[in-house]
């Protein structure tokens, strides 16, 4: 059995009125929680709406038109609807809807779309402001944590400092207590027992040597702190080397003999040399000094020189337990110590070879060392010929 035609058409157009419906009633339903989205899309909705209210009147003309002559109805509807005037109130009503929608479109959707973008281009301008703040914040936390870091190592630097400082007291009090040991033990002694052709000598003689040790150690720190502070005063004058080779030796013949030590002077012919005499004798005698307590008893230590480009070169060999090679470098830092395995050494201050780099090269020359574990250390320090010796 086949459908008519009309009936085909009125089906298909309530079919769509249904369907309309739903939709409409749908968007009537949520319509308010949508338009919160955006102004933007409660306009559209009201778009979608009145072109979907639209369409459902049309859908339900054309649909009783269609069920009146498929005489589903009375068809006087038909005759009715199919006039020539009402014919025109479709074609009115798509006219009517397309105005409202312009309307809308002008003074509500325009509007809103402006404002949306405006708003846009405010959240980009403030989405760059962030980034750039953003940005800064990371910076400024780089330079914080770089602050810190440099808080942390200055925290560091100032506790190994103080650690310095309080192995430097030590050290200090340590290496003046033995001398000045000597000094008071010897004196006290002299005084209890009163005076011994035999005895005296000795007691007054180690007094005298303790005494010279202090000294020294006094005036080494003295001295570095002035050649720091750029003070110190140097006399320039030719000076004949084995001369102060003669006297420093002589200041520690006390030293020397108590070990049972050899020295070997080799100073002899060397050329008048352009220095300070005083702390060219003070260098040797840190640097003899030195030999002395790393050497074992009964050693040799050689003094030796040569000469090459203007400069005389100083030597000081000894046979002692010699200096690891980490330690080769920084012997002649402030408060350096090395103390070698198997060396009989005790606690130094570490200003001696301090004090012979800066006044070494104050004068003009430099300083060095040489040495391997078990084949003892030589020492070397330059200073300039004088005139009168290079003229010759």
């Amino acid at each position: 059995m086949h459908l008519p035609y009309p009936m085909i058409t009125a089906g298909v157009y309530w079919l769509l009125i249904v369907c309309w419906s739903v939709i409409l009633a749908f968007y009537w339903r949520e319509h308010r929680r949508l338009t919160q989205l955006s102004p933007m899309v409660g306009t559209m909705l009201v778009v979608v709406f009145l072109d979907g209210a639209r369409t459902l009147l049309e859908s339900v003309y054309f649909g009783t038109v269609a069920t009146s002559q498929a005489g589903v109805i009375s068809r006087d509807f038909y005759e009715v609807l199919t006039e020539p005037q009402l014919v025109l109130a479709p074609k009115l009503l798509n006219v009517c809807s397309a105005l409202t929608i312009i309307f809308v479109l002008l003074y509500r959707w325009f509007p809103a779309l402006k404002v949306e973008m405006e708003q846009r281009i405010l959240l980009q301008q403030a989405h760059e402001e962030l980034s750039v703040t953003h940005s800064e914040l990371q910076s400024t936390h780089a330079e914080l944590q770089t602050t810190h870091t440099a808080l942390n190592d200055t925290l560091v630097q100032l506790q190994q400092a103080q650690e310095a400082q309080d192995a430097l007291t030590h050290m200090i009090v340590h290496d003046m207590r033995t001398p000045l040991t000597s000094v008071i033990t010897g004196l006290q002694t002299v005084q209890v027992v009163g005076p011994d052709p035999v005895l005296t000598p000795e007691l007054v003689g180690n007094a005298l040597s303790g005494a010279d040790r202090l000294l020294r150690m006094v005036n080494d720190l003295l001295d570095i702190n002035k050649m720091e502070a750029g003070a110190l005063s140097l006399e320039q004058a030719d000076v004949d080397l084995a001369d102060v080779l003669s006297t420093a030796s002589a200041m520690i013949d006390a030293l020397i003999a108590e070990k049972g030590l050899e020295v070997s002077q080799e100073l002899d012919g060397a050329p008048t040399a352009r220095g300070d005499a005083e702390i060219l004798r003070r260098v040797l005698i840190n640097l003899m000094g030195n030999a002395i307590k790393f050497s074992p008893d009964g050693a040799c230590i050689t003094v030796g020189h040569s000469v090459s480009d203007g400069q005389i070169r100083v030597t000081v060999t000894d046979t002692g337990p010699g200096i690891p090679a980490d330690h080769l470098e920084r012997v002649f830092e402030k408060f350096h110590q090395v103390t070698p395995k198997g060396g009989n050494g005790g606690p130094s201050t570490g200003l001696g070879l301090t004090f012979c780099r800066m006044a070494v090269e104050a004068m003009g020359g430099s300083i060095g060392v040489t040495s391997e574990l078990g084949q003892g250390s030589c020492f070397w320090f330059t200073v300039p010929v004088a005139a009168a010796s290079e003229a010759r």
